[in-house]
């Protein structure tokens, strides 16, 4: 009967812990952002999946020495976002793509040839 109690006390008590997931502020960062630049294509693909609804988003793609080549400023209601950049636009050099939402702030390194 006391195992029962304590047992009963305890899971009692771990229920009014909030999970660390569910703590407000707490960052899901929980995005994956991928892009793809290939040789024998004409376009830059950039992929946004997110788990929930990504929201405002600014879309920003830099060269090495800071300068702005691309960037969109919008609104994702869904948890999915594609783009198809024309490559043409941009020098044959290294490049940033910068992607920032509410929930996230990413950044990822591809070269154009």
């Amino acid at each position: 009967m006391r195992k029962t109690l304590r047992t009963v006390l305890f899971l009692s008590l771990l229920s009014t812990i909030p999970a660390v997931g569910a703590m407000p502020g707490a960052p899901d960062g929980t995005a994956r952002v991928e892009v793809s630049c290939t040789r024998s294509s004409a376009f830059v693909n950039v992929s946004i999946n997110s788990d929930r609804p990504i929201g405002k988003v600014v879309i920003e793609v830099v060269d090495e020495k800071g300068r702005t080549w691309y960037k969109e400023e919008g609104k994702a209601l869904t948890p999915e976002l594609v783009r198809r950049l024309d490559k043409g636009g941009f020098p044959k050099t290294a490049m940033t793509l910068k992607v920032t939402a509410k929930d996230f702030e990413v950044s990822r390194t591809f070269k154009v040839e």
